[in-house]
């Protein structure tokens, strides 16, 4: 079990509410803060401060994932994004990762390696 990086907050954008609360206390058990939005739209109208991770859902309603990590980009470019997707798309992981995704993760995700993931990347955003 990896300790959590010292006052780390990790942002889930979900649409669908059972996998946001049951992703948030997952990553919550890890340790880490965490600001629950059901959409993009909700994320970047009011981001929380000290965000150390994004993680997405790519297909939702409005803005997608992918567009989320776009925009995040460009406004909070040192926020590193993981996308997760029931349905993997090689077309959409290439673009993903082509346009600065950290991270592309097929759901369901397992708890250990979210977990390892988690720590290394902010372990690598407190050294950078």
């Amino acid at each position: 079990m990896h300790p959590a990086p010292a006052r780390a907050t990790i942002a889930i954008v979900e649409d669908d509410p059972i996998v946001r609360n049951s992703l948030g206390s997952l990553i919550r058990s890890f340790g880490y803060r965490i600001s629950l939005f059901a959409c993009a739209e909700d994320f970047l109208d009011c981001p929380p401060a000290g965000v150390g991770c994004l993680i997405s859902d790519v297909t939702m309603p409005g803005m997608s994932g992918l567009d989320l990590q776009v925009a995040v980009k460009a406004r909070m470019p040192e926020i590193p994004v993981l996308l997760l997707t029931a349905f993997p798309d090689p077309r959409m992981r290439d673009r993903a990762m082509a346009s600065g995704t950290r991270l592309f993760l097929e759901k369901p995700v397992d708890p250990d390696d979210l977990h390892a993931i988690l720590h290394r990347i902010l372990e690598d955003s407190e050294t950078a």
